[in-house]
């Protein structure tokens, strides 16, 4: 199916449900907050350490979750604690190059 023939079928299934003759999908969505204050300190606490840190990540995330989880779950837990820790870490050190401009 090219992008143009993919893109006519979600035009026309939109134009259906608009007309009411096909019902929406029933979806979910799942919004992930990055309001964590104990990860954000988890985070703090490794960006100060003067060693180098060889795994992050096996730091951060929580062993008694993943031992409940099966594979996929695992994957997703690990992206997202990836996620997390990446924009925790660039809102920390933008904020430190920040502070430390205004100085």
């Amino acid at each position: 199916m090219s992008k143009n023939d993919f893109l006519k079928t979600v035009a026309l299934r939109a134009k259906r449900r608009l007309v009411g003759k096909e019902t929406a999908p029933n979806t979910k969505i799942k919004i992930i907050t990055n309001e964590d204050e104990d990860f954000k300190s988890k985070v703090e606490f490794l960006l100060s350490q003067e060693d180098v840190i060889t795994n992050p990540v096996h730091y951060l995330m929580d062993d008694k979750i993943l031992k409940n989880m099966d594979d996929k779950a695992k994957e997703r837990y690990l992206l997202s604690t990836i996620d997390k820790y990446n924009s925790f870490k660039n809102q920390i050190e933008s904020s430190a190059n920040y502070s430390k401009i205004c100085m």
